[in-house]
C-alpha cells in the first residue's frame, strides 16, 4: 500500500497530472506537438531532484568563513499573523538561527522587513523572538527594520538603521542558502562588510527511485533556484557588482 500510495501521488498528483497531459496533447496534436511534448518535458525535468539539485548547488556553494562580525542581519521571508509561531518555515528557521547566533556571540540583532500586509514581517517576527526570550529566559539586543519590501530595501534600510544606532557594518548575513549569494551582492553594493551565514539548505545529493518521478517539491526549488539567477542578472545588468561569488 505504502508503494501504491507513494506512486499515485508521484504519477498523478500536481505536477505530474499536468505533465503527463502536455505529453498526451502532444501526441494527439497536430499543430503544436513538438510545443506541447517539449514543455512536458521541460515541466519533468524541472520537477525532479537532480535537475533542482544541478540550479541549487552553484548558489548554494558558499565559501563559510571564521571571521568575525559586529553585527547579525537576517532577512524577513513571511509570516501569517494567524499562526503561533508567525513567520513561515523558511523565514522560521533564518530567525532560529538568528537567535542561535546572538545567543552565542551576545551581539546585537537586526531583523529586516516589512513586507506589504498588516501586521508587518517585522512586528510578527518580534512576537516569535519574544516567545523565546519568554520561553528559555535569555534577552538580546534587537533592532527591526520595518519598512522593506525586497532585498534592496532590506540593504538599503539596515544600512540607514546601521548609521542611526552607530552599529558595526561588519556583519553575520543570515538567509537561506539559496538566496545569499544574491544578498551578498546586494549587501556589500550598499557598503557592508558581510560574512555569509546561510541556513536552510536544499541541495541535497543523495538520490533513490522517487528522486525521478515529479514532485512538486522539487519544482517548487528549481523555481527557486531560476529565480535566484534571474535576480543575480538583473543586478549585474544594474551595475551590481559580481565578485568572486560564484
Amino acid at each position: 500500500m505504502y508503494i501504491i500510495s507513494k506512486l499515485f501521488t508521484y504519477l498523478f498528483l500536481p505536477p505530474a497530472i499536468f505533465i503527463w497531459s502536455l505529453i498526451i496533447a502532444g501526441f494527439v496534436s497536430k499543430k503544436f506537438k513538438i510545443v506541447f511534448i517539449s514543455l512536458g518535458v521541460i515541466f519533468y525535468l524541472l520537477s525532479i531532484k537532480p535537475i533542482t539539485n544541478i540550479l541549487l548547488k552553484p548558489l548554494e556553494n558558499i565559501h563559510i568563513t571564521k571571521n568575525q562580525a559586529n553585527t547579525i542581519v537576517v532577512l524577513s521571508g513571511g509570516s501569517n499573523p494567524n499562526d503561533i509561531l508567525k513567520t513561515y518555515p523558511d523565514a522560521f528557521k533564518r530567525l532560529t538561527y538568528a537567535i542561535m547566533l546572538a545567543k552565542q556571540t551576545n551581539l546585537p540583532l537586526i531583523f529586516t522587513g516589512g513586507g506589504i500586509k498588516q501586521p508587518n514581517e517585522a512586528q510578527n517576527a518580534k512576537n516569535d523572538i519574544n516567545l523565546f526570550e519568554k520561553i528559555f529566559n535569555f534577552k538580546i539586543k534587537t533592532y527591526y527594520e520595518t519598512k522593506a519590501i525586497n532585498t534592496i530595501e532590506n540593504a538599503k534600510f539596515t544600512m540607514n538603521l546601521i548609521k542611526q544606532y552607530h552599529l558595526s557594518k561588519k556583519i553575520y548575513l543570515v538567509t537561506s542558502a539559496y538566496h545569499m549569494k544574491r544578498s551578498i551582492m546586494i549587501f556589500k553594493h550598499f557598503g557592508f562588510i558581510v560574512i555569509p551565514k546561510p541556513v536552510g539548505y536544499l541541495y541535497e545529493d543523495n538520490y533513490n527511485f522517487y528522486d525521478y518521478l515529479p514532485n512538486i517539491m522539487n519544482f517548487t526549488n528549481s523555481y527557486k533556484a531560476i529565480h535566484e539567477y534571474f535576480g543575480i542578472l538583473s543586478l549585474i545588468l544594474r551595475g551590481y557588482n559580481l565578485g568572486n561569488i560564484f
